[in-house]
């Protein structure tokens, strides 16, 4: 069973306070990072991605003080590069990268196959723009040697920068320029210049545009003054009226001006919120579900495709 450290407030910035049981008794990061061979039925778990078993590799990730790994992974190489795949954490918080399984990573990614024609390109943050190069066999052009928006946990200090090198090991130096960009185009308030600067990226090609909800935690971990936003898991079975009733009383009580939207995790209901009203004019949050926003009403995006966290944009021309 999943492990659970309530629900616990995020005032500001991207801190990962559902590790605070954890960090208070173990201030220091103690891990391994292993990558092994990929095991037969996790390789078979992806087998419609067209991935050669042999380009596949298991990440464990493991602590002297835990009796099991805390997160696990199956990776592919582009290139030289770490391509995330399949991600599952066994704690609350993500360790480097949300929760992505295989039976959904399998539907996205065969929805980019069938969505964006193979003269377009898809720009997505670096580890799934990686994804989308080695399975949906996409263009997807951009990369990040800095390896920005992992998702280390506050008291990881010592992790940042090894775990940066190892995500960014193989990426083009000047890589970092345009995914800079990138990352100002999500974060801007204004949806045209947002547009425009997403436009640039592309080349002159056809362009789509992929996000998931973790990439506002990512975009938060690169801009921390950028976005105050936080979480708070309610307990359930799946979203309902209830939990989100239950949701805006509380983020009532506490305060909370921004916009939020809610996210299954497991026997729990997330809410991810915005702790200040302006943080919801970022463009990021108007491509995803936040309750100020309308993805369908956007002037320069069209909604081609969506499942649970993932949303698929056109951008139009």
């Amino acid at each position: 069973m999943r492990k659970t450290i309530g629900a616990v407030l995020i005032a500001v910035g991207v801190a990962l306070l559902g590790w605070v049981a954890y960090s208070t008794l173990h201030p220091v990061a103690h891990y391994t990072f292993t990558l092994a061979s990929a095991r037969a039925d996790a390789v078979k778990e992806v087998e419609n991605l067209g991935l050669a078993p042999e380009a596949l590799q298991r990440v464990e990730i493991t602590s002297p003080e835990e009796r099991r790994p805390l997160a696990t992974g199956l990776v592919a190489r582009d290139e030289t590069r770490l391509a995330p795949i399949v991600w599952r954490n066994e704690v609350t918080e993500p360790i480097f990268f949300a929760d992505a399984s295989a039976a959904d990573m399998t539907k996205v990614l065969a929805a980019i196959r069938e969505h964006v024609p193979e003269d377009a390109v898809v720009l997505a943050w670096w580890d799934f723009s990686r994804a989308i190069r080695v399975a949906a066999k996409r263009q997807a052009p951009l990369d990040d040697s800095q390896a920005r928006g992992l998702l280390i946990p506050p008291a990881w200090t010592g992790a940042r920068v090894d775990e940066r090198a190892r995500w960014g090991a193989g990426a083009n130096p000047q890589s970092a320029e345009s995914f800079g960009e990138f990352i100002d185009a999500l974060t801007a308030t204004d949806e045209a210049q947002g547009a425009a600067t997403l436009k640039k990226l592309a080349g002159g090609k056809p362009a789509y545009v992929a996000v998931h909800i973790s990439d506002v935690w990512k975009a938060a971990a690169v801009k921390p003054d950028r976005f105050s936003i936080g979480f708070k898991d309610f307990a359930s079975s799946g979203v309902s009226h209830g939990v989100i009733k239950s949701a805006q009383q509380w983020m009532r009580e506490q305060k909370v001006e921004g916009g939020f939207a809610v996210e299954p995790i497991g026997g729990a209901t997330r809410l991810h919120y915005f702790q200040r009203k302006g943080d919801s004019d970022a463009l990021i949050a108007k491509l995803l579900p936040f309750s100020t926003s309308n993805p369908m009403q956007l002037d320069t995006l069209e909604l081609v495709y969506q499942h649970k966290g993932w949303w698929i944009y056109r951008l139009k021309d």
